[in-house]
């Protein structure tokens, strides 16, 4: 299963995809991070960098592949095609609220992007019909209700919308554009944690793997 962003391709000087494969299984140079669900950011001159913990990537090196996994949460691909410098982040809701959005765009600028240059695009994420969240997850997040929930069957649970919310985040953030491909992990051909735990499948057999370079 391969996927491209209708807008991302429309720059001839950057490769991209959201693929499910296995990183490992990448035949190309590729940066990719052991993800904690956190902030942290690194700027990359060279492939590998797999022990180092963080949620974002960002370079300004040709042919250098930067990859994000996901198997619900958000991967978000990040590009500023006046200066070819790129961003990969993996954005659940912790990351998303505390800031892995913008620490990428952030990252980016320390090497001569521009945010309002900066072309956005959401790859496969969990929809918000298949994503119920605990009682206490409104408070948690502290935004309007109806914006980005409304109730589950199950007494005290929600349904959340994380893309909604990735995107309001970047919306903020001034970027030129922002793209949502709309792929649902939990109904679609991708990997979905969710899905898997419904099915008591015991182990993923492939990531959802999105990739971004300059060419």
């Amino acid at each position: 299963m391969l996927l491209k962003c209708p807008h991302l391709s429309k720059f001839p000087s950057l490769k991209h995809s959201f693929i499910k494969m296995k990183p490992e299984d990448y035949p190309s140079p590729l940066a990719i991070l052991k993800q904690v669900h956190g902030t942290k950011v690194y700027p990359v001159m060279a492939a590998g960098i797999k022990k180092l913990e963080g949620d974002g990537l960002v370079t300004n090196v040709k042919g250098l592949h930067l990859g994000i996994m996901t198997a619900d949460c958000g991967p978000v691909l990040f590009y500023d095609p006046k200066v070819q410098v790129i961003g990969a982040c993996h954005a659940g809701w912790r990351g998303a609220r505390a800031g892995i959005l913008q620490a990428t765009i952030n990252e980016m600028e320390n090497l001569g992007a521009k945010r309002r240059h900066i072309h956005a695009s959401l790859g496969p994420t969990i929809q918000q019909q298949y994503y119920e969240v605990g009682p206490e997850f409104p408070d948690l997040m502290g935004e309007v209700y109806e914006e980005y929930f409304y109730p589950s069957k199950k007494k005290g649970h929600h349904y959340f919308n994380l893309p909604h919310y990735i995107h309001h985040q970047l919306l903020r953030a001034g970027l030129a554009s922002f793209h949502d491909i709309k792929c649902d992990t939990f109904s679609g051909n991708f990997s979905s944690r969710r899905r898997f735990i419904a099915e008591d499948i015991q182990e993923i057999q492939a990531d959802n793997l999105s990739l971004i370079a300059i060419s």
